[in-house]
């Protein structure tokens, strides 16, 4: 059996193709022997099997039932030279035509040697709203030419709907993207509205909001961390995933508790035949096995990557040690036709070791001293998922048990260390149910508790107890929206979403120090034994009208809330501030969703995100230029503001000739308070600083222009070839006199930057309807560096005042090479 996959990032429908691929050869050929009697031998003719066929997407904008036949010519190395439409009407033929140039099948064979063959393969399409995929009706009642007709194949594709404003990427499509390296989550760096940090570090804003508001799920279950270390791949075999959901804002209600965006993972539903598929990498292997058990009742899986880069990191760095490992566990079993209990357990685990060195000089040598490896980073996460779904006469309802733990550890030496501990327990049920045939009601309600505990050791740290105490949260949630097909052309989705946000922390001994950027430092009696409540409120409106069948009109609007947070997601490390009051995102989009010849999909948006309470330390922990000398910046509060317009043209990237190209120009702005040289008249008086008024200036990352383009070729016999340049616009420093930042703040810009990302694949035949594979990957192989920051001296003196002279730092050229096997069976 094959399984579909959505066909692009803005398809909105998925193919459903391998459990209803039924075939009708034996009667074929049965007829075909009643017709030509006397020719024995095509009784010896086996008819071709599909490898990766029956992938067909639904075509955008469409709200019928139709129904495809193809004629289609399997030469005799199975791939497809010729099709051709024997019954059917655009757009439906013309998706069936193009989808169908790409597939792949066994060969017909004739006394076990391979010839081409003709047969002819029945597409039904069925709209969004129609029910559950059906039992194949039989050939369409369309006279049979004059010769016999050839085998049948039937397949259905069901539309499966795309959220508004949301951005849709299929697991086999990622896959092909070069500079992913396979991996479905590192997808969201190409997509607009995205800006990275640093090019290859998996940490991103998205329209303004900091790494840490984005928030990652997998089947609904929050994930902590999406990658392994820096420039590791994802914490989830890529296998495992069907489809990558992004939403850069405006989100369903379903979502919440993060302020920025939402990337959201779907795996694969469980499988009715047993398949494996392994790879082997220059820094990591992995693999995945699933197979039915108890007569097809039940499914298990199981997968996981085990990463081994210390080799390649201590050709640059001797004295330090890297490695990571992941796996994925599921049980699913069928109790009736309608029930199903699954259990969904994984996990991953990262540390960088460090060597200690001493060198001793007794005054004529030097003595060096090596020392074992410690860890000086360590984290891991692990999470349960218990869940039992139903499916109603007209929806279906989940109800499910999670439990996570989280774990962080850094060190300073082997005796000096901070770690932090994280337990969640949690309860949800969510739901759908169809009222009538215009209107969905969508729900659902959670609680979740979660313990953080902090051990400090020999740590004296004065404000660590204060920013991450140990403490004891509950979190009470509901949702509730509807999708309200008011016509054919118009659908409307209202939602609210209500969270209740509850801490209390621990008592401690420890006393609570605290320093502020605004200058005050001192012990805060009593603050780790306080209990804090916050409420958020959050509405939200999507919209789609379809002005023609090419053109649709998106808008979304939305309130998120989250409690403080880390500038970046750390396992277990999360910001104990409660009491300082929630981050608050009015987040607005108005766009255009354009259907292009050739299968190409243009989105245009414009967007404005405000940010009320943010919690960002590149905004917070910088005054005047100079990094705070406390910790207690990262939970200081400041407000931002984001908006730009994204540009998408996405052609699906299994197709032969494919790509995509995305465009954010953007502005992210914060408010900050930094400090000023004030020059008096008189040279006697001599400088002084002073601070400034409040004000609005571009953001630490702000980045004007970000551009990706990729592109993919089927070359046929099994190669295939893409490319990816990505080019932005350096981040924003400040003019600075004798290292102090003056006004106009981060008005200058450091160099643009530059990359290109390769990817070539051999695939071969192998397994019986498997393949094996030869791929070869590179990330920045033009080598190219990375401005990250200034360094600045100024030699004259203080009068006449002079400007620093500023030069650019590069880091890198931050470089991952690949080269790999992998293989399907």
């Amino acid at each position: 059996m094959t399984r579909g996959s959505p066909e692009g990032a803005q398809t909105d429908f998925v193919c459903w193709a391998g459990p209803l691929l039924v075939w009708f050869a034996l009667a074929a050929r049965t007829a075909a022997a009643q017709t030509t009697a006397g020719h024995a031998s095509t009784q010896d003719v086996e008819a071709p099997e599909p490898i990766d066929a029956g992938r067909v997407a639904y075509p955008r904008g469409e709200h019928l039932d139709a129904t495809v036949v193809l004629e289609v010519v399997v030469d005799k190395a199975g791939r497809v030279s010729d099709v051709q439409v024997v019954d059917g009407e655009p757009p439906f033929s013309s998706a069936a035509l193009e989808a169908a140039r790409a597939w792949t099948f066994t060969p017909a064979r004739r006394a076990g040697t391979a010839v081409s063959a003709r047969i002819r393969m029945r597409i039904d399409f069925h709209a969004p709203a129609s029910a559950p995929p059906s039992l194949p009706r039989g050939p369409p009642s369309t006279p049979p030419a004059s010769s016999p007709a050839p085998p049948y194949v039937e397949v259905q594709v069901h539309g499966l709907r795309t959220e508004v404003g949301q951005t849709q990427i299929g697991g086999a499509e990622v896959r092909q993207l070069p500079g992913a390296f396979g991996d479905a989550f590192r997808a969201i760096e190409a997509l607009p509205g995205v800006t990275p940090i640093v090019s290859g570090l998996p940490f991103f804003f998205v329209r303004g909001a900091p790494p840490g508001n984005v928030g990652y799920f997998l089947d609904g279950v929050r994930v902590p961390l999406l990658y392994h270390l820096a420039l590791g791949p994802s914490v989830v075999h890529p296998a495992l995933i069907d489809r990558v959901d992004f939403y850069p804002g405006g989100y369903p209600a379903r979502f919440g508790r993060f302020a920025g965006g939402i990337l959201d993972g779907e795996t694969l539903p469980p499988a009715s035949r047993a398949h494996a598929e392994g790879n082997v990498r220059l820094f990591d292997a992995g693999g995945l096995g699933e197979a039915p058990l108890l007569d097809g009742r039940m499914t298990a899986l199981v997968a996981g990557r085990y990463g081994y880069p210390a080799a390649l990191v201590q050709l640059f760095a001797r004295d330090t040690r890297v490695g990571y490992w992941d796996y994925q566990t599921r049980a699913s079993y069928e109790l009736a036709p309608r029930d199903r209990i699954s259990l969904f357990w994984f996990g991953s685990y990262d540390e960088i070791d460090n060597r200690n060195r001493t060198q001793v000089f007794d005054g004529k040598n030097v003595t060096e001293t090596v020392g074992d490896f410690y860890p000086i980073f360590k984290t891991e996460f692990h999470r349960l998922d218990l869940r039992y779904d139903h499916d109603t006469a007209h929806g279906h309802v989940r109800l499910a048990a999670t439990f996570g733990v989280e774990d962080s550890l850094t060190a300073s030496s082997n005796t000096q260390f901070d770690r932090v501990t994280a337990v969640d327990f949690g309860l949800r049920t969510e739901g759908d149910e169809r009222l009538n045939g215009a209107i969905k009601l969508r729900y659902g309600a959670d609680v979740i508790l979660s313990n953080y505990s902090l051990d400090t050791g020999q740590n004296a740290d004065f404000d660590v107890h204060s920013l991450y105490p140990s403490r004891n949260d509950v979190t009470i949630g509901a949702y509730g929206d509807a999708v309200w097909k008011a016509s054919r052309r118009v659908e409307v989705v209202p939602g609210l979403r209500l969270d209740v946000f509850t801490s209390r922390r621990a008592p401690s001994t420890a006393p609570a120090f605290r320093f502020s950027t605004r200058g005050s430092f001192g012990v805060v009696p009593g603050e780790l034994s306080s209990a804090t409540a916050s409420v958020g409120v959050e509405p939200r409106l999507a919209t789609r009208v379809a002005a023609t069948s090419a053109v649709a009109w998106i808008t979304t609007f939305g309130v998120a809330n989250q409690p403080p947070s880390l500038f970046v997601p750390i396992p277990g490390l999360t910001l104990g501030r409660l009491n300082s009051g929630l981050q608050t995102a009015l987040q607005m989009s108005q766009g255009a969703e354009v259907a292009l010849p050739l299968d190409i999909r243009l989105t245009a948006t414009l967007f404005l995100h405000d940010y009320l309470g943010l919690t960002d330390a590149t905004a917070t922990c910088v005054v005047g230029g100079t990094v705070t000398s406390s910790n207690d910046c990262f939970a200081e509060k400041t407000r931002g503001r984001a908006y730009g317009i994204e540009l998408l043209a996405h052609r699906d990237l299994t197709k032969r000739l494919s790509g995509w190209i995305s465009y954010t120009l953007s502005r992210s702005t914060r408010e900050t308070r930094g400090l000023a040289l004030n020059i008096p008249s008189s040279p006697a008086a001599g400088p002084a600083l002073s601070g400034t008024q409040q004000e609005e200036i571009p953001a630490e990352f702000d980045r004007t222009h970000v551009l990706n383009v990729v592109g993919a070729l089927d070359l046929g016999r099994g190669w295939r070839a893409g490319a990816r340049a990505v080019v932005y616009t350096g981040r924003p420093y400040s003019p600075q006199v004798h290292g102090v930042s003056l006004p106009p703040y981060n008005s200058l810009r450091l160099p643009p930057f530059y990359r290109f990302d390769v990817r070539l694949e051999k695939r071969w035949r192998a397994f019986g309807n498997g393949y094996l594979a030869l791929v070869a990957e590179g990330l920045n192989v033009t080598l190219t560096k990375e401005a990250i920051s200034v360094q600045c001296q100024n030699d004259g003196a203080l009068f006449p005042l002079k400007y620093d002279t500023c030069d650019p730092q590069y880091i890198g050229p931050v470089t991952v090479p690949s080269v790999g096997v992998e293989g399907a069976m």
